[in-house]
């Protein structure tokens, strides 16, 4: 099983730099919310990819309606080159209200926002391979063939996984276009549910599921109890939903918070390995978290 961190805020995190590399955490996730205080993912990433030496680097996520498919593709490979091919795209179709009417960019409704995604994940994936590409969809239109796109170091191109905390039309995209899906502060018996969708999704297209990866974002808590991770979550969902994200998709309690002392977390990590996840990746409020997360969790698996 792989592992990561996803920060929220950058500010403290660069002096780590050298401590994540020779860490056992796998990756390194930023986010990308115009409404934030936080440096253009992207940028931050390409400093960052120059800092270290082996941890990945990516989005959790990228918000699909935020980027122009061609300018998205630029900064990726740029990313990717820089960092020696260590990069992960992780997308999705972006929902907090905030984000979009006051930077300029309009909010579709979930149906067309998809659309969207999958429209980029396709030109992204034909300008990292292709020499020539031309593109006409509902979206985006690349009539005269775009052709000065600098190629990724990956092979044959760029990991890209897709956000999703439910079925539906967005895991059948991701099972035909991406390469796996990232869920948020599910626990592991809907995060089965999910796989058994995966399952029938990859059938239909005649994928294998191996190639296709489940991956978990969970809410850090150590040292708290069950009471204590029910409460963290309740709240974040209730924060989620005023930003403008579905009640559907925010069924969250304790058992998507790691939560407790390293043993209790220890036995967590095997639950989710249980029911296929191949990556868990933290949110944590602070390094230090991190770091302790590394000594107390990673190095005794």
């Amino acid at each position: 099983m792989q592992f990561g961190i996803v920060v929220t805020s950058t500010i403290n995190l660069r002096e780590y730099l050298l401590d994540l590399d020779a860490s056992l955490i796998d990756t390194l996730y930023v986010v990308d919310h115009p409404s934030f205080a936080e440096p253009d993912p992207w940028t931050f990433l390409a400093w960052v990819a120059g800092q270290t030496k082996r941890i990945r680097l990516g989005t959790h996520v990228t918000g699909a309606p935020f980027h122009h498919p061609v300018s998205l593709a630029r900064q990726v490979t740029a990313v990717d080159v820089l960092s020696g091919g260590r990069v992960t795209l992780g997308i999705g179709t972006a929902y907090e209200h905030a984000d979009f009417e006051p930077y300029g960019f309009k909010m579709l409704n979930f149906s067309d926002r998809v659309q969207q995604m999958q429209e980029i994940i396709e030109i992204l994936k034909s300008l990292w391979t292709k020499e020539n590409t031309v593109f006409s969809g509902e979206h985006f239109q690349l009539v005269g063939g775009a052709t000065f796109v600098p190629k990724p170091v990956q092979k044959p191109t760029i990991p890209i996984i897709v956000g999703l905390n439910k079925p539906g039309k967005i895991l059948e995209v991701a099972v035909k276009h991406a390469d796996g899906i990232n869920t948020w502060q599910l626990g592991p018996e809907q995060i089965a549910e999910i796989g058994l969708a995966v399952r029938e999704n990859c059938e239909k297209v005649g994928r294998t599921p191996d190639t296709f990866a489940i991956t978990a974002d969970l809410i850090f808590a150590r040292d708290q109890n069950m009471e204590v991770a029910d409460q963290i979550a309740s709240q974040i969902a209730s924060m989620a939903r005023s930003w403008g994200r579905s009640e559907k998709v925010t069924q969250w309690d304790h058992s998507g918070v790691l939560y407790g002392d390293s043993g209790h977390m220890l036995e967590q990590i095997e639950v989710f390995k249980s029911v296929g996840v191949s990556e868990i990746t933290v949110s944590i409020s602070s390094i230090e978290d991190a770091l302790w997360f590394n000594e107390n969790v990673l190095r005794k698996l």
